[in-house]
């Protein structure tokens, strides 16, 4: 199944999304959708995204704060790799990452804050399963977080069985919208709307 949408998840969450502001998507087809596993780097320094790297379950979602650094590139190519090897869902990232254009070819879903060509020391971690703050948005391990081009979302892992069965209530709701538009019915008769 494809990973749900930001519209579905918010429709869904009510009050209980929290949105994350001021990242962007690496291409405009990028989509996440997975726990938080989380990391918080010392300044201009990435070691603390490599020891997440070997303690995230598979089908999370690599959540970094690297203080919103764009000096040096904390996550590139290779970290992506090793990533997606290891079935991560993708990266949202509070910093620069570097090697652009190979993440995008790669395909895997990076949200960040900027690029640079500099690499980053490797020396000091500063927190690893510990809450960060992303765009004001304290996100916890294992809270769920979505994504893709329209917005990063946050729901509380308490809140999300509720939500995800809301959005696939949503989801399967379009899906017959669009099975009726393909059958060449207005989408204002689908929707019932008034006169």
């Amino acid at each position: 199944m494809m990973p749900f949408s930001t519209p579905e998840v918010l429709e869904a969450a009510g009050g209980a999304a929290r949105s994350v502001q001021g990242l962007t998507p690496i291409t405009a087809t990028a989509g996440l959708c997975g726990p938080a596993a989380t990391c918080a780097c010392a300044p201009g320094d990435n070691l603390s995204v490599h020891r997440l790297l070997e303690q995230a379950p598979e089908g999370s979602v690599l959540v970094v704060d690297a203080g919103g650094r764009t000096d040096c590139g904390h996550f590139g190519e290779l970290a992506a790799m090793d990533a997606e090897f290891r079935g991560i869902q993708g990266l949202v990232i509070a910093g620069a990452i570097r090697d652009g254009g190979a993440l995008a070819m790669l395909g895997f879903p990076v949200f960040h804050g900027g690029f640079s060509p500099a690499s980053s020391v490797k020396e000091r971690v500063l927190s690893v399963n510990e809450p960060v703050t992303i765009g004001s948005v304290e996100i916890a391990p294992g809270d769920q977080v979505v994504a893709d081009s329209d917005a990063i979302l946050v729901v509380a892992a308490a809140d999300w069985p509720a939500v995800e069965a809301g959005a696939q209530a949503i989801r399967e709701a379009e899906d017959d919208l669009r099975t009726g538009l393909l059958q060449g019915t207005h989408l204002s008769e689908l929707l019932d709307l008034p006169e």
